[in-house]
């Protein structure tokens, strides 16, 4: 993957062993690139993986993209019955 894709959510978790409230998820809801440079921004929603948590406004940067960002994956609805 090169980097954030809108209409994608993401997680990334600090260490294997990090309670699911360490755990971070990004919405992406767009991409640009700052002005006069090529670095780009993923615009979005971040959350924690604490239930009580909320989403916030946030843009993640090439910086960020490193962390290793995995896509939560869809669920399927043939799963649900």
């Amino acid at each position: 993957m090169s980097f954030f894709a809108p209409k994608v959510t993401y997680f990334w978790r600090p260490d294997s062993y990090a309670a699911p409230e360490q755990w971070r998820y990004f919405q992406c809801v767009a991409v640009a690139s700052i002005p006069g440079t090529t670095a780009r921004v993923a615009f979005g929603f971040i959350t924690t993986g604490d239930p009580t948590s909320g989403w916030t406004p946030t843009g993640l940067t090439d910086t960020q993209w490193a962390r290793d960002w995995r896509i939560v994956p869809k669920q399927d609805d043939s799963s649900t019955r």
